[in-house]
């Protein structure tokens, strides 16, 4: 075989197994945790009630806010208010943070990320 021709092999193989391995990586939103659907209305009055009510927390680093995340110890959850839980009652059970102007809703026993609510998208 010659020099080229076994490069070639080599270079096929190394794309070969990091395309297998990067397929058994799960993206973080493909973890399988708590999800909420939300209308429109809903995200929006989730959103006006929380960002005007919680501080605002930076992220710490090498987080990013995403569905299925697991938010880190450093940032403090607090319980939803009644009238949210009253009006979307989907969302009673879980808590809530407020994260680089991100409503982050958070599933309390896992701290994972169930639904992310941006001022942009409503």
């Amino acid at each position: 075989m010659t020099l080229g021709r076994t490069m070639m092999i080599c270079l096929v193989a190394l794309v070969c197994a990091a395309g297998v391995a990067a397929a058994q990586t799960p993206a973080q939103d493909a973890i399988a945790g708590p999800r909420i659907e939300l209308s429109p209305a809903q995200r929006q009055t989730i959103y006006q009630s929380i960002s005007a009510t919680q501080k605002n927390h930076a992220a710490p680093t090498g987080f990013r806010v995403s569905v299925g995340g697991t938010v880190p110890p450093a940032i403090s959850l607090t319980p939803l208010p009644d009238t949210l839980a009253t009006l979307v009652p989907q969302v009673g059970a879980f808590e809530v943070a407020m994260i680089e102007k991100q409503v982050v809703l958070v599933d309390p026993q896992t701290r994972q990320v169930a639904a992310v609510i941006r001022e942009e998208e409503l």
